[in-house]
């Protein structure tokens, strides 16, 4: 028995095909069945189903993948510690981040991030957040930019910056006058919001629906800036996180009462080797004047 057998069995598991899971492995589909075959052998026990086109684990298999999965993110952990001996944040780092964050805290901050970070080099994914849970806790990431939500009690969490909410509203409406935006105001507009699974659209909603607002169904998807397209040509309203609202024409951000706010978070697993380096950079994040400046605009 070796890793590389558990790695296997995992990218089987994962794919439900052998060539599948060899072609993630790099290696080719009769060495990669042959050493789970051979593993299997060891433990005296089958891990597969092999009988159907989808190949399954079997129910001892389900039982052993938690205990493997359980020895390779060990394993990655020692790799990460003496990779990292010399310093907390060294070498590639697999950074999460949602899409109502990305590109707007990135383009404030990612250039004088690789200065001050210069030993890191970071890689930026955007998913959603049930898929970015997931990653995390398969170690495809090593940490996580997103809102704060429930599902997080189980991570290691680092306050970053609270970030209010605002509106959205094209300069030929009416409510375009005001300097704040009571939510019961709302209710006479189309009301524009992401598609189902951004973690924006279900904090939006819920204080929304206590306000007895109704979304529009006019449109789903997920770009924020698709929205703002559409409040520009007065086609609905539309909520907005602070750092999304840099100058459009035909667009007002307007405060709304009572403010609304989102809590930006690192988050990784608990048992990451590099807690001190997250929590680093977060601190020099939460403290650089170019997001305090972005958080105060509009």
């Amino acid at each position: 028995m070796n890793l590389k057998d558990l790695e296997y069995v995992k990218a089987i598991a994962h794919h439900k095909h052998f060539r599948k899971a060899a072609d993630a492995c790099f290696v080719s589909q009769p060495t990669l069945s042959g050493q789970v075959k051979k593993l299997e052998q060891e433990l005296g026990v089958v891990l597969f189903d092999r009988s159907t086109k989808q190949v399954t684990l079997t129910a001892q298999g389900e039982r052993l993948l938690t205990q493997i999965n359980v020895i390779l993110e060990q394993t990655e952990i020692l790799k990460e510690l003496a990779a990292t001996s010399n310093g907390p944040l060294q070498g590639k780092l697999r950074i999460g981040i949602i899409p109502t964050i990305a590109p707007y805290l990135l383009s404030a901050l990612l250039t004088s991030m690789k200065a001050a970070f210069s030993d890191s080099h970071f890689s930026f994914i955007e998913m959603q957040t049930a898929t970015m849970l997931e990653a995390l806790d398969n170690g495809e990431l090593d940490f996580a930019i997103l809102a704060d939500v429930p599902e997080l009690k189980n991570y290691h969490t680092v306050n970053v910056y609270k970030e209010d909410f605002v509106v959205a509203v094209s300069t030929d409406n009416p409510l375009s006058n005001r300097k704040k935006v009571a939510l019961s105001d709302l209710q006479s507009c189309s009301l524009l919001m992401l598609s189902d699974g951004h973690c924006f659209k279900d904090q939006a909603q819920k204080f929304c629906f206590a306000a007895g607002v109704d979304v529009s169904n006019q449109y789903q998807g997920n770009s924020l800036e698709t929205l703002l397209a559409l409040v520009a040509i007065n086609d609905g309203v539309t909520f907005v996180p602070r750092l999304a609202c840099t100058p459009r024409v035909g667009i007002d951000y307007l405060p709304i009462f009572p403010n609304q706010q989102r809590n930006v978070v690192f988050a990784c697993r608990k048992h990451y080797p590099h807690l001190a380096g997250v929590e680093q950079l977060a601190q020099w994040l939460a403290e650089h004047p170019n997001l305090k400046r972005a958080l105060r605009a509009c």
